[in-house]
């Protein structure tokens, strides 16, 4: 089993997150019965970025929790959503990520291309330098990373050129849970991370 716990900022403010472990009691992660999603308070916000019609979904929870599209929406491996605290909340919401540590040998995100955004988070609970993945290497020239700064609650990151990608962009340490926006300049890509330890 694994755990891993993070805050939400307070007042309204948004936190960007993927969810790096697998259910206990599901064969996917159906959000209104993960840990994260029954922590939230009524009143926080979730949102769901979709690749394919470049809009965001999600609503509001209320006093009698998620609505029922909310609640059995499925988030599939390495998807970024956002979670947003209530405005009148005065304290960070601590949350919890519960559930089983994937033993897959590889999982997959899917990147449109085209210059679409997609979300993307590492499928596995740990850190990853952003430059050593497969992502960033296979992202052409033209791919941009967009990183939110959940304190300053502003997007930092910069666009890949035909040298590479910036120092501070290379070496930029994705947390584990962090999720990211991509905009891929080519046809798109599937991004297969490795799973960067032997158990389970």
């Amino acid at each position: 089993l694994g755990y891993i716990k993070k805050t939400v900022p307070p007042e309204g403010k948004l936190a960007c997150v993927t969810i790096p472990l697998h259910s206990l009691t599901d064969g996917t992660n159906v959000f209104g019965r993960t840990t994260l999603a029954q922590q939230m308070p009524a009143g926080s916000v979730v949102f769901f970025w979709n690749p394919e019609t470049q809009v965001w979904g999600g609503g509001m929870k209320s006093t009698k929790g998620w609505s029922s599209g909310l609640s059995n929406r499925v988030v599939v491996a390495g998807e970024g959503f956002f979670l947003k605290s209530p405005t009148d909340q005065t304290t960070d919401i601590p949350i919890t990520f519960a559930g089983e540590v994937p033993s897959e040998a590889t999982l997959s995100r899917a990147v449109v291309g085209g210059n679409a955004l997609t979300t993307v988070g590492n499928p596995y609970p740990a850190d990853f330098l952003f430059g050593t993945s497969t992502l960033a290497s296979n992202a052409p020239a033209g791919s941009v990373v967009f990183f939110w700064n959940p304190t300053n609650q502003t997007w930092g990151g910069g666009m890949k050129s035909t040298k590479g990608w910036s120092s501070g962009i290379s070496n930029r340490v994705v947390a584990a849970t962090e999720a990211f926006f991509m905009k891929e300049a080519g046809s798109g890509l599937v991004w297969s991370p490795e799973k960067p330890y032997t158990c389970p």
